[in-house]
């Protein structure tokens, strides 16, 4: 499935949630130039290449440009001339001071679908304000609501925030895009990181107007007003999570366990008064589970209907039967180690199988040569923006 083929995308983003935003659209069949200032995208070293090794997979092409200068500016202007989606991250007003903002745009290319990816939007008292997906997570609230009650607010371990915030990028541009073929009319998006993770909260924010109750961290990562719920410790220090929401789930997870006593116990008859006594039965199901196998446990437990699974490192993920039998990983050139990697590969299947993410990402500057040479520029005058150092093409 290639919906995309005859779509040019111009990519001015950096980071995660840009990046993710273009590699879906890239995998899914679109032509994705990256424009890259000199010395390339801040995040090509991190994780010594692999963050961007992961997110900037497919058919991206790399071109090197120094929007300060006036003829690096005027071959962005070009690119976005003729492209069918603009995606940019930068700051709001920043491209402004280059003419590369929607307004500019849309003035030379009307039907233009132009994504703007920022921390807080283009407007409000944050507008300008830096930001990462960790400094979202704790802005948003969601960072309030994970870990212990005992202990400080934790981040979750991956950049949730950008990751989302990209997809609902990719989203927004397909939507735009089928609108545009609908109307013949572009579009200006704007998705902020803390409005993505703002709307993530939404049923804690429900729930918070309704009762004026704030939403509290719960031991073993549980989750308010259910249980057996949470991080529970099998034999050897393994761990496993459970999730029992109702009352024939938690029937089931007795017989699971061999202990129907609890199913008769008057503390544990009912949602509202097993959360009422939630401490007594998480150490009773402790109890059990502490002296068995992790996978043996999870696997009766599952067998059973009860939702529960391992908690697993990313070394077992990546050796996870699910996850080799679903082909959910695929292999990408890690640029700075010169070495293959496995990476997770596009999240969707369809009929034809997973759409090919691609073999590794672009070098700094790979294609400069051939992208100037499709916008009409001779070799000549590339060599010339090359050494006047409007463009880097090594």
């Amino acid at each position: 499935m290639k919906p995309f083929t005859d779509v040019d995308v111009l990519d001015f983003t950096q980071s995660i949630a840009g990046p993710v935003a273009t590699q879906q659209l890239g995998a899914l069949g679109a032509n994705v130039v990256k424009v890259e200032p000199p010395g390339g995208d801040d995040f090509r070293g991190n994780l010594d290449g692999a963050m961007f090794t992961a997110h900037n997979l497919g058919s991206k092409r790399s071109i090197c440009l120094d929007l300060k200068s006036e003829e690096g500016q005027a071959v962005a202007a070009d690119l976005a001339a003729d492209a069918d989606v603009v995606v940019e991250s930068f700051r709001p007003g920043v491209l402004e001071r280059f003419g590369l903002d929607y307004e500019s745009v849309r003035d030379v290319n009307p039907d233009v679908v132009y994504c703007s990816i920022t921390g807080f939007g283009h407007d409000g008292p944050y507008s300008q304000r830096p930001a990462y997906d960790p400094v979202l997570q704790a802005m948003s609230g969601l960072m309030s609501t994970t870990g212990y009650p005992d202990r400080p607010p934790v981040r979750a371990g991956a950049s949730v925030v950008d990751c989302g915030t990209g997809m609902t990028a990719a989203f927004a541009v397909a939507a735009a895009l089928l609108e545009r073929n609908r109307t013949g009319e572009g579009d200006h998006l704007e998705v902020s990181l803390f409005e993505v993770a703002v709307s993530w909260m939404g049923y804690w924010i429900a729930n918070y107007s309704t009762t004026g109750q704030v939403p509290e961290r719960t031991r073993q990562g549980g989750f308010a007003g259910m249980a057996p719920y949470g991080v529970f410790e099998a034999r050897g220090d393994e761990q496993l999570y459970l999730s029992v929401v109702n009352d024939r789930q938690f029937e089931r997870l007795c017989s699971a366990l061999d202990r129907p006593a609890l199913v008769e116990d008057d503390r544990f008859e009912s949602a509202e008064v097993r959360w009422d006594h939630r401490h007594e039965l998480y150490e009773a199901v402790s109890d059990e589970i502490g002296t068995q196998d992790r996978d043996a446990v999870v696997e009766r437990l599952v067998e059973a209907g009860v939702p529960a699974g391992p908690v697993q490192d990313v070394a077992e993920v990546v050796d996870n039967p699910h996850v080799q039998a679903r082909e959910m990983l695929t292999e990408g050139l890690n640029l700075q180690q010169g070495e293959a990697i496995q990476t997770p590969g596009v999240p969707i299947v369809t009929r034809d199988g997973r759409p090919d993410a691609g073999e590794g990402p672009p070098r700094l500057g790979e294609h400069t040569r051939a992208v100037l040479s499709e916008l009409g520029y001779g070799d000549e005058q590339i060599e010339r923006m090359i050494e006047a150092g409007a463009v880097d093409a090594t």
